[in-house]
């Protein structure tokens, strides 16, 4: 920082050092590039700065609590597992293969069909 030193005189560069209470920082100390002259700044402790209030944001008070969106869930589980080859009376399972003996064929426990019959 430069400014004028009080005792040379002089437009000099200062360099700053912390003056601490243990290990608490209470204040601050410039010294003179030139001449050495040290100049107190704030001896006693400083106060932290005061947290400003968070703002609401104006964007969101354009929108009235009626017109958000309903909540929306990505599956409407009972709907869309309602009708699983798993829950299918004609599933079964072997260690090997799952398989619909309605239709004789190899199915998937996620598979459904339109001739679904409740276990």
């Amino acid at each position: 920082m430069k400014q004028v030193c009080p005792s040379c005189r002089e437009d000099a560069l200062f360099i700053t050092d912390a003056v601490y209470d243990g290990f608490r920082k209470i204040g601050e100390t410039r010294r003179c590039t030139l001449c050495g002259h040290v100049i107190r700044d704030g001896g006693g402790r400083k106060a932290p700065p005061a947290k400003a209030a968070p703002k609401a944001n104006p964007l969101w008070d354009a929108f009235a609590k009626e017109d958000a969106p309903e909540a929306s869930s990505l599956f409407d589980i009972e709907n869309e597992t309602a009708k699983l080859c798993r829950k299918c009376a004609h599933y079964v399972v072997n260690p090997f293969t799952q398989r619909c003996m309605l239709h004789d064929r190899e199915v998937e426990a996620t598979d459904s069909c339109g001739q679904f019959d409740p276990k």
